[in-house]
């Protein structure tokens, strides 16, 4: 018995390291990249901005730089002039 139970275990080990490996890449592949907005105070609405991720990493701004006007996202899909961008948005690597 004790030479059965090794091997198996080795070939689950290995077989959830396989589908761990799988899902993380194809997870990575479908990174959700959506349209960012700004504020445009003389026109008092949001304007379209560059793209931006979902993926938290670092914040989105206009120029890319910390000190930058950050960029937002809306709930719904890509409006020209949004209502509220209130969805926080990051950089693309």
């Amino acid at each position: 018995m004790k030479n059965f139970l090794v091997p198996a275990v080795l070939v689950l080990i290995g077989t959830g390291t396989a589908f761990a490996t799988q899902k993380a890449k194809n997870s990575n592949e479908s990174l959700a990249v959506r349209q960012g907005y700004i504020f445009n105070s003389s026109t008092n609405q949001w304007d379209k901005s560059i793209m931006c991720q979902e993926e938290v990493d670092a914040i989105c701004t206009v120029n890319g730089l910390p000190s930058g006007q950050q960029v937002f996202g809306t709930i719904e899909p890509n409006p020209d002039h949004p209502e509220t961008a209130n969805v926080e948005l990051y950089k693309i690597n």
